[in-house]
């Protein structure tokens, strides 16, 4: 009987678990809906006219850059600049032993000296030769017209003539004694120009108005033909020396205006040069681009330059559209359910305020270009 008891309630307790367990497996909440983000502008992607560009890596430098050395050998004996130092053309700017060079040029001066008195001293006796000789002529022509009229003796004309003669060669010895006395005054100052220029290779001055930006040795130093003490730069006028590979170099033609940049910002630069020899390693050639004057520039330092390649079609976007996650970059394609799509994309070369879309968008999508820290991927998007 107890048994029969417990059955019907058995019963009634497993109906309620069924009906509880039933009831869970309902919903109990809705799902959230998407966001909805207004005012949000779109622009529809097309196919542009772009130049297209290659941009060159290169290092500027100075347009004039001196390196002054030791045209003799010698000891250093005075340094007066350090590198920074502002120098003036002619300046200047270091010593070397000049004891040697300046006994040479001693003696080339005496040598010219004594030459310039040997010529003198020629001259005088030739002055006096030249007389003797026109008063022996006169004495000669005298009386040749006495013999004519039987005034004189021959033996007297005789020694008129004898006498003229003598004057004429005296004379003649003392011109070219004169012109050899002047070639020798020539060598000897031939010999002062050559001391006197070995003498000036102990005095090292700047050749340009500029900046010294390096020192090679110090006071003290023993140096030899060649040795560079000093380097001195042009300040007023630099240029970015790019290599271009073989294959663009149809495309860059000297005068043509580029746009350059380097660490002292963007600059309207010219072709100036182009090296017409490859670099047997690269293939590559040295393409010479002339900055303005007075740009904010420094030797050594790193630059680019965009030299155009000629056109072509691309889609571009405004550069506000592209957001970034992390290391990646994509844009918010808006579909014609006005949904946002958070698409990646792979960016191209830089147009002004706007960058190329290698991949990852098509022409005719529209792409988000504002409220964009709003959207998200599935928001639905009301247009301004």
């Amino acid at each position: 009987m107890h048994a029969k008891r417990l059955q019907p309630r058995l019963v009634a307790l497993i109906g309620a678990a069924a009906i509880l367990s039933a009831c869970s497996s309902k919903p109990n909440r809705k799902e959230a809906s998407p966001a909805r983000v207004t005012g949000v502008t779109v622009e529809t992607v097309h196919l542009q006219n772009a130049s297209d560009v290659y941009e060159a890596v290169g290092t500027v430098r100075s347009v004039t850059s001196s390196v002054l050395g030791a045209q003799i050998p010698g000891t250093v004996q005075e340094i007066r600049v350090k590198p920074g130092d502002r120098v003036r053309r002619g300046q200047l700017l270091a010593l070397l032993d000049d004891r040697g060079p300046r006994a040479q040029l001693a003696a080339a001066q005496a040598g010219v000296d004594e030459a310039r008195f040997g010529v003198a001293e020629i001259d005088q006796a030739l002055q006096a030769a030249t007389a003797e000789r026109k008063l022996a002529e006169v004495t000669y022509q005298r009386y040749r017209e006495l013999l004519a009229r039987n005034s004189v003796t021959r033996q007297e004309f005789d020694g008129a003539e004898a006498r003229y003669r003598s004057a004429l060669a005296a004379e003649a010895a003392l011109e070219a004694k004169k012109k050899g006395a002047g070639a020798r005054g020539q060598q000897a100052r031939s010999q002062h120009d050559s001391a006197e220029t070995e003498y000036s290779y102990s005095r090292i001055v700047s050749p340009i108005d500029g900046v010294v930006t390096a020192k090679a040795v110090d006071a003290g130093t023993l140096v030899m033909p060649g040795t560079a003490i000093l380097t001195v730069e042009d300040t007023s006028q630099y240029r970015l020396e790019a290599t271009v590979p073989q294959e663009m170099l149809p495309n860059v033609h000297p005068g043509e205006a580029i746009a350059v940049w380097t660490e002292g910002g963007q600059f309207n630069g010219t072709v100036a040069e182009i090296v017409p020899a490859a670099d047997p390693g690269s293939r590559t050639f040295l393409v010479k681009v002339a900055l303005p004057l007075g740009c904010a520039c420094q030797s050594g330092e790193y630059g680019k330059a965009a030299f155009p390649m000629g056109g072509k079609k691309a889609l571009a976007v405004p550069r506000s559209a592209v957001v970034e996650r992390g290391e990646l970059e994509g844009v918010y394609v808006v579909n014609q359910e006005g949904e946002a799509e958070y698409r990646l994309v792979t960016i191209g070369k830089r147009m002004g305020e706007r960058v190329e879309i290698l991949s990852g968008l098509s022409e005719g999508e529209r792409v988000a270009t504002s409220r964009l820290d709003q959207l998200s991927d599935g928001a639905r998007v009301e247009l301004r």
